[in-house]
């Protein structure tokens, strides 16, 4: 049967109405319980290994485009303004869940968060680049070439390169970070290969903005 007529649907818990927003924030609420199930009950070397189609794939893609890139890249900013929190408080936190390589808060930052192996001097990371999981090896370090306008106003200044297995760069990362009087802001750049379409940089500003988002939720939660 088809309609014309706009859905509606009213919910009631013991005759107390409720709406779709509150059944939306429980659902979310759940989402992310029954992935964090699954992710801890896979671990990483299972997951690694069902996902290993989706990564082969997105090895040979993201070599393609740095090669018909040339050294050439493309950059998307995203930025956060938060209260309740300052850079310090953040940068403690979220440093200290990496050196600890804790895989549960690194994982829940994002529903795309496959795999965040910060043991060894990189970070392993399988999360989802364009259109499906990629993985990477990230590593931190001073001289990434990145200074977007007006980066002196930003004390804090943590950059990255992502390269594959083989050695291949992908991606480099900015992530910027300055207090404010009453919080603080972060800037977060990040670099794909030129010939990379557009999904993986506008993408990726999506992804920036769920993650860290949540990270800041919880550093000012454990404060």
């Amino acid at each position: 049967m088809t309609t014309s007529t706009p859905l509606t649907v009213r919910t009631e818990l013991d005759g107390t109405p409720r709406p779709r927003e509150a059944v939306l924030a429980w659902e979310l609420d759940r989402a992310r319980a029954a992935l964090r199930l699954l992710k801890q009950r896979l671990g990483d070397d299972r997951m690694r290994e069902l996902l290993t189609p989706d990564t082969t794939a997105s090895d040979a893609d993201l070599a393609g485009w740095a090669r018909a890139s040339g050294g050439r890249w493309r950059t998307a900013v995203t930025e956060l303004t938060a209260t309740g929190i300052d850079a310090d408080g953040f940068l403690a936190w979220w440093q200290g869940r990496l050196r600890a390589g804790d895989r549960t808060a690194l994982l829940a930052a994002n529903p795309e968060h496959y795999l965040a192996d910060s043991a060894g001097e990189r970070v392993e990371i399988i999360e989802t680049i364009g259109t499906g999981p990629a993985r990477f090896l990230l590593r931190f370090h001073d001289d990434v070439p990145i200074a977007g306008p007006g980066h002196e106003a930003f004390p804090v200044r943590i950059g990255g390169t992502g390269t594959l297995a083989d050695g291949t760069e992908v991606l480099r990362v900015m992530h910027e970070f300055a207090d404010t009087p009453d919080g603080l802001r972060i800037r977060l750049t990040v670099q794909f290969p030129e010939a990379a379409p557009d999904l993986l940089p506008t993408g990726h500003q999506w992804h920036f903005a769920c993650e860290f988002t949540n990270w800041l939720e919880a550093a000012h939660a454990a404060a």
